[in-house]
């Protein structure tokens, strides 16, 4: 399916979804949205000039529903959400990445929460996690309190992005996707929606997330830009959220937890000085970070 030959009335949800070399995942994320029980949406596909099979398993979709955009050769992550954005016609926009999968039920419940709270700018799920094979080994919880959740924003990203709808009028309010950003644009989108609204996470389970050693942001050989990013992000929301005291404490030790793996990043590619001097400057600076949970686990984990 091309984008020339798309469907012609407007649908209640786009879907964003780039596409990177994901062949063998592309089937399973396309079919859990052919097989959604709300089926007023459209994809906007962005094929971000893969090499594999991908462009080849797109062509085989016949669905009016799905539009996608070839690009020649890939522009990165985040111009890539950002033009998908661009051509999203919906009054909501939804997330998938192309190696996860959503649950049937996601897009009614999501739809219909946003529809009766006018309040929210973006509604999440828990998720599940999965392996290279489909095999689920751990949940993710976010606190469903709004509160809670605001709170929260000062120290993780409580949302998973293939869990996200949000209002695109909002979204464009806001500038879209931060560009400035390679690897947490996800968060720095947040960070910005949380600022025009609430932000609100369904307790159930309605996507299946995609965890293994190819995805971009675990990958050790970008591991320094994702701590910066990370620390750049934390300060961030720790000078523009309302925060308690709590989470003010909290929102200190994740930057020094980014300062640290920063500095472990820098120590493993042969900057040892400067890499020990961020990792000791980061301890001294942040002590609580001893004794908190926030160096190395993430909170909101189900086994």
């Amino acid at each position: 399916m091309s984008a020339g030959n798309s469907a012609s009335v407007t649908p209640r949800v786009s879907v964003l979804m780039t596409i990177y070399n994901a062949a063998p995942f592309l089937r399973e994320s396309i079919d859990s949205l052919i097989a959604q029980n709300f089926s007023d949406w459209e994809l906007i596909a962005i094929e971000n000039g893969s090499k594999d099979e991908s462009p080849l398993i797109l062509a085989g979709y016949k669905d009016p529903r799905i539009r996608v955009f070839p690009l020649p050769q890939n522009i990165g992550r985040t111009p890539a959400l950002r033009y998908a954005l661009s051509q999203a016609r919906s009054e909501y926009i939804a997330v998938l990445d192309a190696d996860d999968a959503a649950y049937p039920q996601r897009f009614s419940h999501q739809v219909e929460f946003l529809d009766k709270n006018p309040g929210v700018v973006l509604v999440g799920s828990w998720a599940r996690q999965m392996d290279e094979r489909g095999r689920v080994f751990k949940g993710w919880e976010p606190p469903t309190n709004l509160d809670d959740l605001h709170e929260c924003l000062g120290w993780i990203n409580p949302i998973v992005g293939s869990s996200a709808m949000y209002r695109r009028e909002i979204a464009l309010i806001v500038g879209g996707y931060p560009e400035k950003y390679v690897y947490a644009q996800d968060f720095a989108f947040l960070l910005e929606l949380a600022q025009q609204g609430k932000i609100a996470v369904i307790g159930e389970y309605l996507c299946k997330l995609r965890v293994f050693s190819g995805n971009m942001s675990h990958s050790s050989k970008h591991a320094k830009d994702v701590a910066r990013e990370g620390v750049a992000l934390m300060k961030y929301s720790g000078e523009r959220l309302l925060l308690n005291k709590k989470s003010r404490r909290m929102n200190r030790c994740s930057v020094a937890k980014y300062e640290i793996r920063w500095g472990l990043a820098m120590f493993k590619s042969g900057e040892f000085f400067s890499g020990l001097k961020k990792i000791l400057a980061a301890l001294v600076s942040n002590p609580d970070i001893l004794w908190t949970n926030q160096l190395f686990r993430s909170p909101f984990q189900a086994i």
